[in-house]
């Protein structure tokens, strides 16, 4: 009984109200009758009523001002000459289908679509944080409208889903240009390293595979502690992620040796060829980066962003989005392990992009990448509706 409390009533539902109304009955009796609350009937009366034509010219019966707010169960209706309210079933219900129908205009969609989208789909916005386009790619089979449709189905109410769920744009700081910038590295070593010395290079080699270079903080800031190192490959926006105990060149470089040494020189530097940073004091080692250890052969050119100009290597930019809605500012990387950056990489690479025409960099990392690089470099696939971009996915961590 009490499953039906909340359910729309029905025609038949609005002739067993009228019936006791027309015997008297109180709104109490009434839905203890129909296993509704009071409440419900008596909003239904109040809606439902209608003023009889006839009586139109005479002032109201006060009695109408409350409950039953009608005349039906009166015994005096038939010889009152007040105005009148009277409460019909079929008049009732036929205002109710107007005002339903009316209500749900420019909402065309079934029943059985709403309930298959807010059980498959909202868990993956809500719980996940998928976005709209990730989910359109990977749910074409129940998604079978417009992004913009969906949009409007959330703003109705129609969803489990709501606006706050969706992931949010990321919102970029303007800084103040300051009067002298002070390059964090020296700029004796930028010499052939500016980004015009780039921009030069990919004009001369423009299939050059490209990798940008930055860091990712945690709540030490730049005074200590654990970061991330982050690298991207820009043909196929595959990021690799490393963990770094201090964010010192010290430690980028042990990353770059390892690689190196894992991959060999000569698959590192097709690989790297061509590396871009910023003036960030942990990449003032350049030659480090650039030359084999051993045999001192250079293996790739690393150039440098100019300051405060972290659009030129935007895509690695916007792909820390995907970082912080796991790691948000104010978490600390204390507890983080370098397992826990391979499995946060791999479900970052497995979410689709439009840009990648609905692939994910994971696929398409494929056509650059042979077997054994994705298994030196720890990367595998995370099936789709698996893949979770939220604090939980490393649930160790606190903020």
């Amino acid at each position: 009984m009490k499953g039906l409390k909340f359910k729309h009533l029905s025609f038949e539902d609005r002739v067993f109200i009228q019936g006791r109304l027309d015997m008297g009955s109180n709104f109490a009796a009434i839905a203890r009758g129909l296993h509704k609350d009071r409440t419900t009937i008596s909003k239904e009366v109040y809606r439902g009523r209608y003023v009889l034509t006839k009586t139109d010219r005479y002032p109201s019966c006060p009695k109408n001002s409350k409950a039953p707010y009608v005349c039906n169960g009166c015994e005096r209706k038939e010889i009152c000459k007040l105005k009148q309210y009277r409460y019909e079933a079929s008049i009732a219900h036929n205002e109710y289908r107007y005002h339903l129908v009316n209500s749900r205009n420019g909402y065309r969609i079934d029943k059985d679509i709403i309930s298959s989208i807010n059980e498959v789909i909202s868990p993956l916005i809500i719980n996940n944080h998928h976005s709209i386009y990730q989910v359109y790619q990977n749910h074409k089979e129940i998604l079978n409208f417009s992004k913009g449709t969906f949009y409007r189905y959330i703003d109705a109410g129609l969803l489990n889903v709501r606006n706050i769920d969706l992931p949010r744009k990321v919102k970029f700081k303007v800084k103040k240009k300051p009067d002298e910038i002070r390059a964090k590295v020296d700029p004796k070593i930028k010499l052939g390293r500016f980004y015009r010395d780039f921009q030069t290079y990919l004009d001369i080699s423009p299939d050059t595979s490209v990798v940008e270079m930055d860091t990712v903080i945690g709540t030490m800031g730049g005074k200590g502690g654990k970061c991330l190192l982050t690298l991207l490959f820009r043909k196929c926006k595959v990021m690799l992620i490393y963990l770094l105990p201090y964010k010192k060149s010290k430690y980028v470089n042990e990353v770059f040796d390892n690689l190196k040494a894992k991959l060999g020189s000569e698959r590192f530097s097709k690989l790297f060829e061509v590396i871009l940073t910023d003036n960030g004091s942990e990449f003032s080692d350049p030659e480090r980066v650039e030359f084999d250890p051993e045999t001192g052969e250079k293996l790739c050119n690393l150039f440098y962003c100019e300051p405060n100009h972290s659009w030129q290597k935007g895509m690695i930019e916007k792909n820390h989005e995907f970082i912080r809605y796991v790691l948000p500012k104010g978490t600390s990387f204390a507890g983080l392990t370098q397992e826990d950056c391979y499995l946060l990489a791999n479900h970052i690479n497995s979410v689709p992009r439009e840009s990648l025409n609905g692939h994910t960099p994971i696929e398409l990392a494929r056509l650059i990448l042979n077997e054994k690089d994705l298994e030196t470099l720890c990367l595998r696939p995370i099936p789709a509706d698996k893949v979770k971009l939220a604090p939980s996915l490393l649930k160790k961590l606190s903020i």
